[in-house]
């Protein structure tokens, strides 16, 4: 994060550091196939985009403090629209669904630091995240959240602690899997999805801008 600040536009690196609406997401995952690690990027403002995308398919190392990295340009994919997100929520419906959390998760309760994930903390992030992200479609019913809170449960998870050093200190977190079950009527259950299909570009949690809250859904 801090090599990417550095490589923008001062203005843009000011702007960007100081952006409450986290307009990047990022996370790094160790590949056992490839044997090499994976550096995601979610980049959710279009002058952003603009600005870091030809940086960031040209690099070929990444010189940090301790260490040089090689890198290789996976892909690039096109930022998906709330429009697109809510189109595939109706299309994968699904009571359903399976978080696999690849970077260490956490997140903030009572000024304290939350380990494990709970429904009222993940909705409280999801919502949170979308409404950052797409200020023109908010999600501020409370109704409907409520609705939500009471029909979203976890129903299974395998889950461990780790921590994760981040400016000198060790943030607990979580790293595995669980499993959520939606018992909902049909326009909640098509929002449900909808926050489903935004996680993997929005994060869960605290600090998914500095690499933690990586996840992966399948239904």
């Amino acid at each position: 994060y801090s090599w990417l600040l550095e490589q923008l536009p001062a203005r843009a690196a000011d702007e960007l550091h100081g952006d409450t609406s986290h307009p990047i997401t990022q996370f790094l995952q160790y590949s056992r196939e490839s044997q090499a690690t994976v550096w995601t990027l979610n980049l959710r403002r279009e002058l952003l985009c603009t600005q870091a995308l030809p940086l960031l398919q040209s690099v070929e190392q990444i010189e940090l403090q301790d260490a040089t990295l090689g890198v290789q340009l996976l892909g690039v994919s096109q930022p998906m629209t709330a429009q697109a997100l809510l189109t595939a929520g109706r299309a994968n419906l699904s009571d359903r669904a399976r978080l696999e959390l690849l970077s260490p998760c956490a997140f903030r309760q009572a000024g304290r630091y939350a380990i494990y994930p709970q429904e009222t903390l993940l909705l409280q992030s999801l919502t949170t995240h979308w409404n950052s992200a797409f200020p023109e479609l908010p999600i501020t019913d409370e109704d409907a959240m409520d609705a939500l809170l009471r029909g979203v449960h976890i129903v299974d998870y395998r889950l461990h602690t780790v921590r994760y050093g981040l400016k000198g200190t060790r943030v607990p977190g979580a790293l595995g899997s669980l499993t959520l079950e939606a018992r909902l009527p049909l326009p909640l259950l098509e929002l449900w999805n909808t926050l489903l299909a935004f996680v993997p570009y929005s994060g869960i949690g605290i600090k998914t801008a500095l690499g933690m809250g990586g996840v992966q859904v399948d239904n």
